[in-house]
């Protein structure tokens, strides 16, 4: 079969499809089982290939023995796998997820001196930014919200 497009069933209704152009191609394209090729007039040439010729045989035999390789190390890695790398591996990352312990009293004593240094600066601006002409029973408040500038920006 010489064309690039083959019909692959038995009924002339169905699209053609894209498919190998030689034998080597349609054993690297489909595999080196030709039952399970789906153009049965090219699996029969390439049945007919393998008595002929030598060298599509062993470009054939090849393909197998690559097929079988590749399953076994797909049978390998996936029996390490379940031999429990995937826990060993979740295990890792969970330890380097897992959460800090919480230090309450270095949180506790953060908000305090948050609320101490805004009373201050409260305080002194108040001393500072008042007119001294004018009567001090107007009373200026500056307030600081301790939990804006608390611990949280420090990572207590």
């Amino acid at each position: 079969m010489d064309g690039i497009m083959s019909n692959t069933s038995e009924h002339d209704t169905e699209p053609l499809h894209h498919g190998p152009i030689g034998l080597r191609d349609a054993v690297d394209h489909w595999g080196a089982d030709l039952g399970r090729w789906p153009d049965g007039a090219l699996a029969r040439h390439g049945r007919e290939a393998l008595l002929a010729d030598r060298s599509f045989r062993a470009y054939r035999d090849g393909a197998h023995a690559l097929d079988i390789r590749l399953k076994t190390a797909a049978a390998a890695l996936d029996a390490r796998i379940a031999a429990g790398s995937l826990d060993r591996i979740r295990a890792g990352v969970l330890a380097k997820a897992a959460p800090r312990p919480v230090r309450w009293h270095r949180r506790l004593a953060a908000a305090a001196a948050v609320v101490v240094v805004a009373g201050a600066l409260g305080g002194a601006s108040s001393l500072v930014f008042a007119p001294q002409s004018e009567d001090m029973r107007v009373a200026s408040v500056v307030q600081l919200d301790p939990l804006l500038f608390g611990p949280s920006e420090f990572g207590f």
